[in-house]
């Protein structure tokens, strides 16, 4: 059985799939330039100026919700670069980030029938952990990290069709981003009767 965090990975990866269709051709004021999001707390690179996307999704079994924030960059057909924002309440226990980032990365490849793992690692990113991953499916190659960052998870990556002309800009982009105030992240379960709730697990 999935996780919920597994679970909602999973719809954000097939919601993006479906973004990164739908905005090819999308005409946008090119040339590399760093893109800061102080909100969502990063900078990067990017080539073209991002299109800006808030959405929400139901937490599986439960009356929450959680809202993120999407930025897409699509200089031509055949490249996207994603930067996906996720903000997760308190009560979702995001204590052991190598298992939620498993999960996550497990949920992105359900999105994805028939994809082949070309490269998977642990690494940090600003001193969070991170998984760094390569994954082929079709023709297509998606490549990028998950980064947990205290109840908030990152997913910056990009999607392109030709492996060697995409190499050198992406290594650009990747390089680039990095975390603003990543302390504002933190969050604390709420008080009630003087009691702490307790997490829920994903």
């Amino acid at each position: 059985m999935r996780s919920n965090f597994t679970k909602l990975l999973l719809s954000a990866a097939a919601s993006i799939l479906v973004l990164t269709t739908s905005l090819n051709g999308a005409e946008n004021q090119k040339g590399w330039k760093t893109f800061t999001s102080t909100e969502s707390g990063f900078s990067v690179e990017l080539p073209t100026t991002p299109d800006h996307l808030e959405q929400k999704i139901d937490i599986p079994q439960s009356d929450l919700s959680i809202g993120y924030d999407t930025f897409l960059s699509e200089p031509s057909e055949s490249v996207v670069y994603v930067i996906s924002v996720w903000n997760y309440p308190s009560v979702v226990d995001m204590s052991k980030p190598e298992v939620n980032l498993q999960d996550g990365f497990g949920g992105m490849l359900s999105a994805l029938p028939g994809s082949q793992v070309q490269s998977m690692q642990m690494t940090e990113v600003d001193g969070f952990k991170a998984l760094e991953f390569l994954v082929k499916s079709d023709e297509v190659y998606f490549q990028g990290r998950l980064i947990v960052v205290y109840n908030t998870l990152y997913q910056v990556f990009s999607v392109y069709k030709d492996e060697d002309a995409a190499s050198k800009d992406y290594t650009k982009f990747i390089d680039s981003f990095k975390l603003i105030n990543p302390a504002k992240n933190k969050v604390t379960p709420p008080a009630k009767n003087g009691a702490t709730p307790k997490k829920m697990h994903v």
